[in-house]
């Protein structure tokens, strides 16, 4: 079961007499990634800075572990923050930007992992790690950390602890011969010393160098008193943390030499390296592009996984939330609508704002008139069999691609178009239709000021309320898969070692060629895969809100695969394609 990390309790807060957020309550786990989802001033920044500690609410608490931190100063906070603005220092390179974070933290989770280091070189299991992770969490600055370190490896030596018995009782033995023989028996120690040889302090010291080879926590403490501790602490972790955000190479850049999405890296980096509880993203895709964004959605996900940190993400677009979270929380004018997993709230979403704000349809105040028939839009409509009464208030609901344009004499409603948009091979039309703004998906392209004729199925009208389940998923995709094949003769084409019928002619026989293949186009074998045309493994899967959009890899290549099925991670997945969805180009020279 899932631990609870951080507790929100009747958080309120106002900015000149007006409410910002009103008794808002939220708990979050250990290791999950919440977004905090909202269009502009719905207070899902403001949540995020009282988390953080750099605002204090009018009343309420924050909890962390169970303990009150509401006036913990944000320095304090095992929390670290990834902003809009990625606030790099210019005048340091890439290294010395991540190192920053590193050196100047407070947090003693810095500096005890060249303990944890040791302890994975010597091969101790992961619940003795776990401990002495515990036992360093006392040492919060390099100098003590290295003392705890050794405090650590000589308080399990059992040399050392034989040593300390013997020097602690040797003045109330006075035959320490027979005394030394029996505390080296009582820690399963094994030595060839004769006592009556040695003096003393002379029988200890021969009694370490004895041990020194056979004892892994001498071995261990003798490496870290002759070590630079902090200075060989920091390159480590700086080397594995430009690996983690794929940076590697590029350690000796300055800032101003690097994209938008490797400086953003850097400010990842720098923010996750001194190993927080907490990291707080305050909307740090926003100023990517969009190719930018999707590959980044991706990479965060990782990197959250990676590190097992809790990551509290904030943004108001939607995709982003479906794509990444394990938990949304929908806000809304300061209050929380509805938490919950993305398909949860996709599916089933608690009110007319919820469905508004996740869902990708219209969703149109209506009536229902009876004998399968709504009115909506100003105009009544035939629709499916609805479990309403006459005269009920309903929602309509029609996906944007449900709607057919026709021509104006032919058209059931007529709206003006307000705004186009090009998304992939379509186009998006804000259209009004009698002051009520619909979403119209069509591959035709208009002009803003056009008016344009609409009809709609019946069987494509959903009537319900919003307190039910509903599952209206819209197809979608986000990019193509475009794979290297040769084309073997008339109609066919092989590709990622099989071979496939295409109703492409015109290609030169025994030529590479480059294959396209939408996401969406492929057909899943999950029951038997290996009745599928080719096999793979996946690799991620994820709701988009819309589909689970998964990476599946055959062979050396990674397909990006839309449907409305999920497969788990790591099962393998056979996949058909149909010669209509094989798209043939040539390729490009390089």
């Amino acid at each position: 079961m899932a631990k609870k990390l951080i507790e929100l309790r009747n958080i309120c807060l106002n900015y000149d007499g007006q409410k910002v957020l009103e008794n808002l309550n939220l708990n979050i786990n250990e290791q999950e990634f919440v977004t905090l989802l909202g269009a502009s001033g719905c207070g899902k920044t403001t949540t995020l800075r009282i988390i953080g500690g750099f605002i204090k609410p009018d009343s309420g608490d924050v909890l962390i572990d169970g303990k009150s931190i509401i006036n913990m100063p944000s320095y304090n906070r095992p929390v670290n923050t990834v902003f809009q603005k990625y606030a790099l220092f210019p005048k340091l390179n890439v290294t010395e930007n991540i190192a920053f974070g590193l050196e100047n933290s407070a947090h003693s989770k810095v500096y005890h992992l060249g303990l944890v280091d040791l302890l994975e070189e010597y091969k101790c299991d992961e619940d003795y790690i776990a401990d002495a992770e515990k036992y360093m969490e006392q040492f919060n600055t390099p100098r003590t950390a290295k003392r705890g370190v050794l405090e650590f490896l000589h308080g399990q030596s059992k040399t050392n602890i034989a040593i300390d018995t013997l020097k602690s009782e040797h003045k109330k033995n006075k035959k320490y011969s027979e005394y030394f023989l029996r505390v080296c028996s009582q820690n399963e120690i094994t030595t060839k010393l004769d006592p009556q040889k040695y003096s003393f302090f002379k029988l200890i010291k021969e009694l370490k160098k004895e041990q020194l080879l056979t004892d892994n926590f001498l071995q261990m403490e003798e490496r870290v008193k002759n070590r630079k501790f902090k200075k060989e602490i920091v390159n480590l972790e700086v080397a594995k943390t430009i690996k983690l955000v794929n940076l590697v190479g590029f350690e000796k850049r300055d800032i101003s030499e690097l994209s938008g999405g490797q400086q953003q890296r850097v400010a990842i980096a720098r923010a996750v390296i001194n190993k927080p509880q907490i990291l707080l993203l305050d909307e740090p895709l926003s100023a990517l592009d969009l190719k930018l964004r999707q590959q980044m959605r991706y990479e965060l996900k990782d990197i959250q996984q990676t590190l097992g940190i809790t990551f509290i993400f904030v943004t108001h677009d939607q995709e982003e939330a479906m794509t990444m979270s394990d938990t949304i929380v929908v806000m809304n004018n300061g209050k929380i609508e509805q938490i919950g997993t993305p398909q949860g709230i996709y599916n089933a979403p608690k009110n007319r704002f919820v469905a508004e704000f996740i869902g990708q349809s219209n969703i149109l105040p209506g009536t229902y008139l009876g004998k399968s028939h709504v009115s909506f839009l100003n105009h009544d409509f035939e629709c499916d069999t609805c479990d309403f009464k006459e005269g009920d208030t309903i929602f309509c609901i029609v996906e944007k691609n449900d709607f057919d344009i026709v021509s104006l004499d032919n058209a059931t409603v007529v709206g003006t178009i307000t705004k186009v948009t090009r998304k992939n091979q379509a186009y998006i039309l804000d259209v009004d239709v009698n002051g009520q703004p619909i979403n119209v998906q069509t591959i035709n392209h208009y002009k803003v000021g056009d008016k344009i004729g609409l009809v709609v199925d019946a069987a494509n009208i959903h009537c319900e309320s919003l307190d039910e389940k509903k599952e209206y998923l819209l197809a979608n995709y986000e990019g193509d898969n475009i794979i290297v094949g040769k084309y073997l003769k008339r109609n066919q084409v092989s590709f990622l070692g099989a071979t496939f019928e295409c109703y492409v002619e015109t290609f030169t026989v025994g030529k590479k060629v480059q294959v396209l293949v939408r996401p969406e186009d492929f057909d899943l074998v999950i029951d038997n895969p290996d009745q599928g045309q080719i096999v793979g493994t996946v690799l991620t899967s994820i709701f988009t809100g819309v589909h689970f959009e998964m990476k599946v890899k055959v062979d050396d290549t990674i397909l990006l695969v839309h449907d409305y099925n999920n497969v788990n991670v790591g099962d393998r997945l056979g996949l058909k394609i149909d010669s209509y969805e094989i798209h043939l180009m040539r390729e490009e020279s390089k």
